[in-house]
């Protein structure tokens, strides 16, 4: 059997902290409870640093990078904007950096940016738990959670490590696909948001509250999150798109286009994603799917009528007819015939 060398000194190693906001309180608060001391806390903002330095048992609070002890494990949970400055400026103090571990928290920035630390012997990571971190939230919120792992070999050596040592699972991911990594969990998590922002705002179209709509969402979004856990989003999806009810899409359209037009171009952007995931789950024939597509694309490629004018002061007069003005342009002219058919089919005559 294979035997490797720990990164760490002993088994729960002392951290030092640098940053004071949800990430830093979350992993502060999981890593002292697994059995790591933390041994400091430095922050831009020293009342922040000594409010999350009491919550952890640190003896060191500090709005002094200088001030930051010599632990083995070094925590940057910091701004994605702020990782590099902080790396150089704690380069350039003079601490023996060889042999200490240094990570930084961001899902998008790569760990070369802490190269400056790496040259003087650190070993370096980025470490990246993917789940969003509210304010106030404590260290459970990291149960179950996946941690994104990428650097040099041996920085990845001690992100494994510290996985295990924390309860966390992890995933290691290339500098060159961290991109599309990030991307993915910022499209699982900040555009569900504002899906559920603009899901809400349909809502409150007929008089539905926040807190209604709440009521209202929160089983169906946790049972399709449930579903999906289980499955593939192929056999997940259900729905008109899915059927290719194409009654029930124009209802749709037709009820954007009277209250929510601006909404329109996403709805029709995730529907067009979605025929093609009935496509591939097969329950959308390849014809149908044509005659969705079309649909979809009437709700955002034909405009909607234009406003109508208000109307001038005093008693309309003839001259004051659309045709006094003269010809309208040839694009006008199209423009007026084209709007007669509204964004979700033919208007009604």
């Amino acid at each position: 059997m294979d035997v490797y060398a720990s990164a760490f000194p002993t088994s729960r190693p002392a951290v030092a902290l640098v940053g004071a906001g949800a990430m830093a309180r979350v992993l502060g608060l999981r890593l002292a409870q697994a059995g790591y001391p933390v041994c400091a806390v430095v922050s831009r903002t020293l009342s922040r640093a000594r409010t999350l330095a009491e919550a952890l048992g640190a003896p060191v609070a500090s709005d002094r990078l200088a001030d930051l002890p010599t632990a083995p494990l070094v925590v940057l949970a910091v701004p994605d904007d702020q990782i590099a400055q902080v790396a150089d400026s704690l380069a350039r103090t003079s601490r023996s950096w060889a042999g200490a571990v240094v990570l930084h928290t961001s899902g998008a920035v790569a760990a070369s940016v802490l190269e400056p630390l790496r040259a003087r012997g650190a070993r370096t990571l980025s470490f990246h738990p993917v789940q969003s971190l509210p304010a106030g939230a404590d260290a459970g919120r990291l149960d179950g959670v996946t941690v994104g792992i990428e650097g040099e070999p041996p920085g990845v050596g001690a992100g494994i490590e510290l996985t295990a040592g924390l309860g966390l699972r992890y995933l290691v991911i290339s500098a060159h696909a961290k991109p599309r990594y990030h991307l993915a969990a910022a499209m699982a998590s900040n555009l569900m948001v504002t899906l559920m922002a603009m899901v809400q705002e349909v809502l409150a179209s007929i008089d539905v509250d926040r807190a209604q709509a709440t009521a209202l969402l929160e089983p169906l979004v946790r049972g399709t999150l449930d579903t999906l856990a289980q499955t593939s989003p192929e056999e997940a999806l259900t729905g008109p798109v899915a059927r290719g009810d194409l009654g029930t899409l124009q209802a749709h359209g037709r009820a954007l286009c009277e209250a929510l037009p601006h909404l329109a171009p996403a709805y029709a952007a995730l529907s067009v994603e979605t025929v093609r995931l009935a496509v591939r789950a097969g329950t959308l024939p390849p014809e149908r799917a044509e005659d969705v597509l079309a649909l979809i694309e009437r709700m955002v490629a034909v405009p909607l009528p234009p406003r109508a004018a208000p109307p001038p002061a005093g008693p309309a007069t003839p001259e004051a007819s659309a045709d006094a003005a003269g010809p309208l342009p040839a694009d006008a002219e199209r423009q007026r015939e084209r709007s007669h058919t509204s964004a979700c089919g033919p208007a009604a005559t």
